[in-house]
């Protein structure tokens, strides 16, 4: 996995069921993508732009389920080591 795409424009990108595992999303704008299903385990989102994401049992950068954080993963943004 460890996709690099720093700095990418995702802006209302459908990533629903993508894996991104350890991937690179430093700097992204991910504002209104579809990530639900996406599995983001590992992921860095370091200043990344996640306003109006669609999460739905997305895997989040710390390895929980949104759908177990109130439907989201803000607040769950940081990676596992």
């Amino acid at each position: 996995y460890n996709a690099d795409l720093r700095d990418a424009n995702l802006c209302r990108s459908d990533l629903s069921d993508t894996n991104l595992t350890y991937g690179d999303l430093t700097g992204a704008n991910l504002s209104e993508a579809n990530l639900t299903g996406a599995i983001l385990c590992g992921a860095d989102l370091t200043d990344a732009n996640v306003t109006g994401v669609l999460w739905g049992n997305t895997t989040c950068p710390d390895c929980t389920n949104s759908d177990d954080n109130g439907g989201s993963c803000e607040g769950h943004l940081t990676p596992v080591p």
